[in-house]
């Protein structure tokens, strides 16, 4: 675990470009090449299971106590997103630390002890310069599970990251992020509580056309579902052009203007 942390540290981004870590179910960590990070819905703890009994069956590859960002961004307020106990120590223990959400993230936030000082608020159509990344922000469709949740898209310059967040298939509530054409995917595909099933998900990567595509919210709880054999299936299908990724937890890539490789760890 303190190797990822390790690792995030030392390895360097493309110009223009970004390196990236999956951290399991929807959560990623981003680092650009001036050595900004940025963690999105990383779910760290155990949370989930304390409040709702959902036991955790894929194990965080990073502790909050390790964790060094300079932005912390929370799509929407479910504990898988917005980790309750995680961001907490993360606030303590990486002071320098801000954090960023969706509407309904603010209040939680507050509960927290999280100043407001450190907390940005993101709404849809929003555009945020979080240090050298640019956030685009529209409304996912998570429906009445969360009204306000987000899809949010990330510039580093020379690349583009579209990330899903959690919603079913609404292609005129994402426009304005597919309109701004990204080049990496990252989508949920479990299926259930309102999100993208596999074949939808492999349809929406087929009307974005980016040059990769990394599914995400699998393997995390079996109340949850989630087949990435079923998504590389479907995008077979659908977009055999398109590159299809299945990253371990903790496994990063460095994603350029010309190509996308592994990022090694070195424990």
């Amino acid at each position: 675990m303190k190797a990822l942390a390790a690792q995030i540290e030392a390895a360097p981004a493309p110009e223009g470009g970004v390196a990236l870590w999956w951290l399991a179910q929807a959560g990623f960590v981003f680092k650009t090449s001036s050595g900004t990070v940025l963690y999105v819905d990383p779910y760290l703890s155990n949370v989930v299971e304390r409040a709702f009994g959902f036991k955790r069956l894929s194990l965080s590859p990073i502790q909050p106590g390790h964790v060094r960002a300079d932005w912390v961004i929370s799509s929407h307020e479910h504990l898988d997103h917005f980790d309750i106990d995680a961001l907490p120590i993360i606030a303590r223990t990486c002071p320098a630390c801000r954090f960023a959400g969706s509407q309904a993230c603010a209040p939680e936030f507050d509960k927290l002890d999280i100043p407001a000082d450190k907390f940005l608020l993101m709404e849809p159509g929003g555009q945020y310069a979080l240090g050298d990344i640019r956030v685009f922000a529209s409304r996912s469709d998570h429906g009445e599970l969360s009204p306000t949740a987000l899809s949010l898209l990330f510039d580093f310059g020379k690349v583009r990251v579209l990330f899903t967040g959690d919603t079913a298939f609404n292609v005129p509530l994402m426009q304005p992020l597919i309109d701004l054409k990204p080049d990496v995917l990252l989508t949920c595909i479990n299926g259930r509580f309102g999100n993208l099933n596999a074949d939808e998900a492999a349809e929406l990567t087929a009307l974005i056309s980016p040059r990769l595509v990394v599914p995400c919210h699998f393997w995390m709880f079996k109340e949850h579902n989630g087949d990435p054999e079923a998504f590389v299936q479907a995008c077979a299908r659908q977009c055999p052009g398109i590159a299809v990724r299945l990253l371990t937890p903790g496994e990063g890539l460095s994603c350029s203007e010309h190509a996308i490789e592994s990022v090694h760890c070195e424990a």
